[in-house]
């Protein structure tokens, strides 16, 4: 158990990426399935959601820092906190969850700094291209749909969610296995 959690952080950040698909797509099957799990489960599927994510914030810095300031330590570390305890929060406030809307403000401060992120490294080759343009496409998806909740209190009709949920997709895509083939690429070429 100790080996698993003081592991390199390049693992550790593709283990996690690989997690987080993986979460993803049983919350896809699970979601679009329409299939019932105790709650238990579901909270607990949650849970690794916002814990995978939480690390890949955290690893994603050890994975540019060459490329950006220090003061990106912090900023994803406070990041990857808000990320855990928004998910934390969700697990233990269902009624807040379905009849406010949800956490749109975590969504959308998530989504608009990881757009940053993507845009400050864009062309350095530490992602390779198709994978920033997915995490482009499903982050600006994400900001959209969180921000028309979040600044105007608009329900995005049910007839365009399917883009949306292609958005989502792309984000889980080039997020997830992006940065598992980046974490890759670092660990082969011994820069880790």
């Amino acid at each position: 158990m100790k080996t698993f959690f003081t592991q390199p952080i390049g693992q550790l950040g593709r283990q996690n990426s690989l997690g987080f698909v993986g979460i993803n797509v049983v919350l896809l099957v699970v979601g679009f399935g329409e299939i019932d799990v105790p709650i238990g489960l579901e909270n607990f599927i949650n849970f690794l959601w916002g814990f995978s994510l939480f690390s890949i914030i955290l690893a994603g810095y050890y994975l540019v820092k060459d490329q950006v300031p220090d003061y990106w330590r912090e900023a994803s570390a406070i990041l990857g906190g808000v990320i855990i305890v928004g998910t934390l929060l969700e697990i233990s406030s269902p009624e807040y969850n379905t009849d406010n809307g949800g956490f749109a403000p975590m969504y959308f401060l998530w989504a608009f700094n990881s757009l940053i992120y993507v845009f400050t490294m864009r062309g350095t080759g530490i992602f390779r291209p198709v994978y920033e343009y997915l995490s482009i496409f499903g982050y600006i998806s994400i900001i959209i749909w969180s921000g028309a909740d979040v600044f105007f209190d608009y329900a995005i009709p049910e007839s365009i969610q399917p883009i949306f949920g292609i958005g989502w997709i792309a984000m889980v895509i080039g997020l997830g296995y992006g940065s598992y083939v980046a974490w890759g690429d670092k660990m082969s070429s011994g820069t880790e």
